[in-house]
This record gives C-alpha cells, sequence and structure tokens, in this order.
C-alpha cells in the first residue's frame, strides 16, 4: 500500500543489485534481514519493504496478454525490465530515480493514471502548473472510477497524497514549495527501454512529448 512504501530508491537499489546476483527473492529476503542492509529498527519492516521492491521490480515484466496487447515480444520485454533494473542498481541518482519511478507506475495503477493522465497529458498541452487543487480534483476522479479507492479513509488518501508529490519531487518534475511542473530529460537507455516496453504514453508522463 502506498501509503507505507514512499519512493524507497535506496532500497530499490539494494535490492536491484542483489536480483542482478541471481539471488532468489527468499535469499535477498534473508540478507537484507541478516545484514539490516536498509538500516531498519526492526526486521518486519526489512522484510515488507524487501518485499515491496521486489514486487517493483516483478512488475517491470509485463505478462503474456500485456505483450500482446502492446505488440512487443516476450523475450525483448524481459531484456528491457532487465536494462531498468540495472539502471536502478547501478545508473546514476538521476538514472535511479527515473527507472524508479518508472519501476512504481508498472506496479501502481494509481501512480501510472497519475503520471500518464494528469501530468503527462497536462504537459503536453503546454500547462505547466499543478497545484494543490489539481491534485485534490485527481484524487476526486480516480475515487470514482476505482471501487476500491472509493472505500479509502481520509487519512489513507492524506497519505498517499504525500507520496505522489514526494516522487514527482524526487524525479525533478516539481521543485520544492513550487506549482511549476519541469518536464524531465528522460535518461536514453531508459527510453528506449520504456519503448520496448511498448508503453509510449510513459515516455510523455516524464518529456510531456508525444511519441
Amino acid at each position: 500500500m502506498l501509503t507505507r512504501e514512499q519512493f524507497l530508491l535506496a532500497e530499490m537499489r539494494i535490492v536491484s543489485r542483489l536480483r542482478l546476483q541471481g539471488a532468489s527473492d527468499e535469499a535477498i529476503i534473508d540478507r537484507v534481514k541478516s545484514e539490516n542492509l536498509f538500516q531498519y529498527p526492526t526486521e518486519r519492516m526489512l522484510s515488507n519493504r524487501t518485499g515491496v521492491c521486489l514486487k517493483r521490480l516483478d512488475a517491470l515484466v509485463p505478462d503474456e496478454a500485456e505483450c500482446t496487447q502492446r505488440g512487443v515480444d516476450r523475450r525483448a520485454a524481459a531484456q528491457a525490465a532487465q536494462t531498468i533494473t540495472e539502471l536502478i542498481a547501478t545508473g546514476t541518482s538521476t538514472q535511479a530515480a527515473q527507472a524508479n519511478m518508472y519501476a512504481m507506475m508498472c506496479r501502481y495503477d494509481l501512480i501510472d493514471e497519475f503520471m500518464k493522465v494528469e501530468i503527462g497529458e497536462r504537459m503536453a498541452g503546454l500547462d505547466y502548473t499543478f497545484t494543490r487543487v489539481d491534485l485534490d480534483a485527481f484524487f476526486t476522479r480516480f475515487q470514482v472510477e476505482h471501487a476500491d479507492a472509493a472505500k479509502w479513509a481520509d487519512s489513507t488518501i492524506v497519505r498517499i497524497k504525500s507520496t505522489v508529490m514526494g516522487c514527482l519531487l524526487q524525479v525533478g518534475l516539481l521543485a520544492p514549495r513550487s506549482e511549476d511542473l519541469h518536464p524531465a530529460f528522460l535518461d536514453p537507455d531508459l527510453q528506449d527501454a520504456i519503448e520496448a516496453l511498448g508503453d509510449a504514453a510513459a515516455i510523455q508522463a516524464f518529456t510531456g512529448q508525444a511519441m
């Protein structure tokens, strides 16, 4: 649940490195716990956040139905997901942040819709202002259109809004205490990988440029 997860870039980099080394999910969780790689106070938090990171990496690979829908080869999609995992693990801070943001879009419908519809389409229309009122309006629409979201408590919505705004700050789409959107210069390797995944709308979400 986004209320508890946040951006988790440092944790994602650690888990991505371990996965690239060929460790199983169970081995990754065990190592994070035994060595307290996240420097968390409890084992429960370590296990939970490691699981969150692994699920984000898993979400990078579209299933067979999605590959068919997007018109992409399953093996090519898996290689693209591998590239994104490598960018998170060993890329620059900018590459890793952008790749992690894309992983969050793949994992969470709310983040995906927010980025593609609220941010990408806004910038594509040359509207570079994003206010708290706009954020509230997006959440109202999302709750109307998604039955599960309609059940969220007000406190839950507040926490998710904080996470969403934090994500925009982390990837530089929004500056602190600003209402001005800044299109990202998307890393070329990440853009190539996203294109290989047949997800052109995600590129617009970062850059505001229709593909």
